[in-house]
């Protein structure tokens, strides 16, 4: 094999160097992420996914956990099913649940060929410590399996879920046919699977898949404790603890804090078992590009030191305008919140035009920049990493384009506009805002975005969210903070006339005002979307009136109010919305 040398990647930066993401694999249809060891081992470590939303928010969690191995010298790998994530999507699912154990054995192969490693640890989570476990027995010679907050009974799974997600929803829109089984947005798990799903119960095994067992279980679950205590009755080895912070680290994938004394525990466990024979990890090629339905897909690691990692969707006959940077929310991975930027992406390059999605730095699967704030929602280092993303599209002859992304992406996007002159068009969706002080709290404001000001009149009437307050569950210190600022957006929206003749009275309005002015001396267009009734809106009110009417100062900038959307734009009329302003924005330019 040759390529970049696999010895440089794994260490977070301590001391200003910068870290390489993880190499980037094609197989089965299928992106796996392969974490070399850094010392010679015998021993690598599978990672079983959950699905949805349990998955979205394990995604940095796994990245954490393959550096850590990497470091105690077991190379890992991650991956993503058959049409979940940013694996390619399936013309024929009848095979049902089995499609998906089978990407699990081929992952199983492509990590020990990855490898060389004679020993295979697979570590579950979720409905995924069942699939691991299905896995272990088809294998059958699978050394060891963690099992984190496992759901070993798919039917049980699959109803958690949905009470979970309906705990979740954050304003959505119903969609038309509501679907039958776990969805997220868009995304569903096809009936086939699903039915197998619904039959997976591994509660009660009869023999041991795997010698070696771990079990993190969940606080209050008495099930994951019988199940560990069953696996003992076996004759397996057995290790159970409880999953500490599990609830902090899977009750939202913006709010998510890694769970680092699980992780510690599952490095404990996995070091104890690993061999000391073993082969150095080979250098890696470059990862070979999917085809899909008129589309090629290949994932990438570029920027410095190839410290972030991305996927380009490119058309498979001619191209068409300019190419599009899709920019992620929040802390999803770059596949989005229920694919949405999947679909984009795809539905882009099937019209001729290129599209590129990455994660940016501490998100999901791109490692910490070494200059960057912990928290790196709403910084400017995320503008910096759109500028890596701008210049590698150059750097592949891709010179027109496009920038876009949704609430903290279109932030981000807007704030490229302001800095990346080279930039042809942005779109951004749903911005929260246009510019933030340093010293904003981000937390506070990102608790702000998740609310509308009009949910504080109905949380004070509540004696459920008083009875919070006295038992000190409430931040209310915060709460006023955000409530405070919410009132004073209102009042500057209603005092514009005279904040725009005088703009020296509002600071704020002055540096909108400023960098729009930028914008447009770039020659960069600014195409605004906001769902009708947004979190944003206000803000944008405050800054442009009444429906933004003094946006028409600007002949770059256009404003589009889109009906029937929430702020996620969950359903298929509200991304075909969002699609048809790209693909009308991109072929203004010439590739």
């Amino acid at each position: 094999m040759h390529g970049t040398s696999a010895r440089k990647n794994s260490h977070p930066p301590t001391d200003g160097r910068y870290t390489a993401a993880d190499f980037p694999v094609t197989f089965a249809g299928t992106i796996g992420l392969f974490h070399p060891a850094d010392v010679a081992s015998d021993t690598a470590v599978l990672f079983v996914s959950s699905w949805g939303f349990e998955e979205l928010c394990a995604r940095k969690f796994w990245r954490l956990l393959a550096a850590d191995l990497g470091r105690q010298g077991m190379a890992s790998l991650r991956f993503d099913y058959p049409g979940t994530g940013d694996a390619l999507d399936l013309d024929d699912y009848a095979a049902g649940l089995s499609l998906w154990h089978d990407s699990v054995l081929a992952a199983a192969r492509t990590l020990r060929a990855l490898s060389g490693a004679k020993r295979l640890l697979l570590v579950g989570h979720g409905i995924g410590a069942a699939y691991a476990w299905r896995a272990a027995e088809s294998l059958g010679d699978v050394a060891g399996i963690a099992l984190a907050a496992p759901a070993m009974s798919g039917r049980r799974w699959i109803r958690e879920f949905m009470a979970l997600s309906r705990i979740a929803d954050h304003g959505e829109i119903k969609h038309a046919t509501p679907p039958t089984g776990p969805a997220m947005g868009e995304q569903t798990i096809p009936d086939a699977v699903l039915a197998g799903i619904r039959s997976l119960d591994v509660s009660k095994p009869e023999t041991a898949a795997a010698p070696d067992m771990l079990v993190l279980t969940q606080e209050g679950r008495a099930n994951d404790v019988a199940f560990a205590e069953h696996l003992a009755s076996l004759g397996a080895r057995v290790r159970s603890m409880p999953f500490e912070g599990y609830d902090l680290f899977a009750r939202d994938v913006l709010l998510s804090i890694p769970p680092r004394a699980a992780m510690g525990e599952l490095i404990a466990w996995a070091s104890a078992l690993k061999g000391t024979d073993g082969i150095v990890t080979p250098d890696l090629p470059e990862a070979a590009a999917l085809a899909g339905d008129g589309f090629t897909e290949t994932p990438v690691r570029f920027g410095t030191e190839n410290r972030l990692y991305g996927v380009l969707s490119e058309p498979m006959g001619e191209r068409q305008g300019a190419a599009v940077i899709m920019l992620s929310t929040g802390y999803d991975r770059m596949s989005g919140w229920g694919r949405i930027t999947v679909r984009l992406c795809r539905d882009l390059a099937r019209a001729g035009i290129p599209a590129f999605r990455f994660d940016f730095a501490n998100v999901a699967d791109s490692p910490p920049h070494p200059e960057a704030p912990e928290q790196v929602m709403y910084s400017e280092s995320l503008v910096r990493d759109a500028g890596e993303a701008l210049a590698f599209l150059q750097s592949r002859g891709l010179d027109a384009v496009v920038m876009s992304g949704r609430c903290s992406g279109a932030y981000t996007a807007f704030r490229s506009g302001v800095r990346y002159g080279a930039l042809k068009a942005v779109v951004p969706v749903n911005p929260f805002d246009f510019s933030l002080p340093p010293e904003t709290d981000v937390d506070a404001l990102l608790n702000a975005s998740l609310q509308p000001l009009a949910s504080y009149g109905g949380k004070m009437r509540s004696g459920g969210f008083w009875k919070r307050v006295l038992k000190g569950e409430v931040n209310v210190a915060r709460g006023v903070r955000n409530l405070f600022r919410m009132l004073l957006t209102k009042a500057a929206a209603k005092a514009l006339p005279i904040l725009v003749r005088f703009p020296f009275l509002s600071p704020s309005i002055k540096v909108v005002a400023r960098d729009f002015e930028t914008v447009a001396a770039n020659g960069t267009d600014v195409s605004l979307l906001y769902s009708a009734g947004d979190i944003g809106v206000p803000n944008l009110e405050a800054r442009f009136g009444k429906d933004g009417y003094l946006l028409g100062r600007y002949a770059n900038a256009s404003l589009t109010f889109l009906a029937d959307a929430d702020h996620n734009l969950t359903t298929a009329p509200a991304r075909l919305q969002w699609l048809t302003e790209l693909q009308k924005t991109a072929l203004r330019f010439k590739p």
